[in-house]
């Protein structure tokens, strides 16, 4: 049978498929005559799960996967993944595992990734990142019963491991914040649509609005990516309406910097005429003219549940819930 799944493994040996894959990865509290029965079958297809090890004994390569969908040259400049990535090496490290990072930005450069490490199994786990609403990777990782952890949302949310900030709260937390500040004209400059992390601060933004009362305007949203660039071009068409808004909410501190240069351009004074707060608190916050208010996301603690989850998973051990929520606050600066 060419190209055996392990969801047909688990059908021909009357087992499930969460069995057949704690198998392949050598759990040693499978039942003896269950273990017998899956590896009959895989014996008889010829199934090897690691073309690299040609062994049904879980032979790791000590190695855990992480795909960043940004191009090199924008990862270089994100202080989101920078820091991201220091702390899943740290976190890994500490658990005796390595890690493996690849950045696709296109879709089929992505596809062909995730094809080729469940192809060949070079790294025994995968941490996932910004999650789109219709995402592709996760059916196919369940499928396999590829061990992965999310950083970020999925729906349904038990329908996999995950490590996320209540991103709903956070977006209402800076939009109300302004409320109280007296502010009747927010903008919104989010990232790219079809993103749960942007989706979701977009839906706590609007939430905010419609219960002060304010009502909600798409004029005042703007979708983008999450470049100082967008940024910029974003707060230059809202400081353009007839009607300029007086507070921005911005989906991430780059985003936020490529606002606060397009309003200083324009002789906007900081933060009277206009307020502005980013998500992160990356560490340039605190430099930039005026320091930028942010909601502080706490990256190292992503990193680390991330990494213990999939640790776990990949080692067979037990994961006492599926969904893990990250606090974040609000620090204040002066650009609000």
């Amino acid at each position: 049978m060419p190209e055996l799944t392990q969801n047909q493994i688990a059908r021909l040996s009357r087992v499930s498929q969460a069995t057949v894959s704690r198998v392949l990865r050598g759990d040693p509290r499978v039942n003896e005559e269950l273990r017998q029965r899956v590896l009959a079958v895989i014996e008889k297809h010829g199934y090897v799960p690691d073309a690299r090890a040609q062994s049904l004994r879980s032979l790791r390569s000590g190695i855990l996967g992480l795909v960043v969908h940004r191009s090199p040259r924008r990862l270089a400049s994100d202080p989101f993944f920078s820091a991201l990535i220091a702390a899943i090496i740290e976190f890994a490290g500490k658990a005796g595992y390595h890690l493996c990072v690849d950045a696709a930005r296109a879709i089929q450069s992505r596809r062909a990734i995730y094809e080729e490490l469940l192809r060949t199994r070079r790294v025994d786990g995968l941490i996932l990142v910004e999650p789109q609403t219709q995402d592709e990777r996760m059916p196919r990782l369940l499928q396999e019963g590829f061990p992965f952890v999310l950083i970020g949302r999925y729906e349904p949310t038990d329908a996999v491991y995950s490590v996320d900030n209540d991103n709903v709260g956070a977006g209402r937390m800076a939009t109300e914040y302004f409320i109280r500040k007296g502010h009747r004209r927010i903008a919104h400059i989010s990232g790219p649509r079809g993103i749960f992390v942007c989706e979701d601060r977009h839906a706590g933004y609007r939430c905010a609005l419609e219960e002060a009362g304010l009502g909600y305007s798409s004029d005042l949203v703007a979708w983008g990516d999450f470049s100082e660039e967008h940024g910029y071009r974003a707060m230059s068409r809202l400081l353009s309406l007839p009607n300029p808004p007086t507070a921005v909410v911005a989906v991430d501190d780059l985003v936020a910097i490529g606002a606060l240069r397009a309003a200083k351009e324009r002789g906007v004074c900081i933060p009277h005429q206009l307020a502005i707060i980013g998500f992160n608190d990356s560490p340039f916050c605190q430099y930039v003219e005026p320091p930028l208010s942010s909601v502080a996301v706490d990256i190292r603690t992503l990193a680390q549940m991330a990494t213990d989850v999939l640790v776990k998973l990949i080692e067979g051990r037990e994961v006492p819930q599926r969904r893990y929520i990250v606090p974040c606050h609000l620090v204040e600066r002066q650009t609000t």
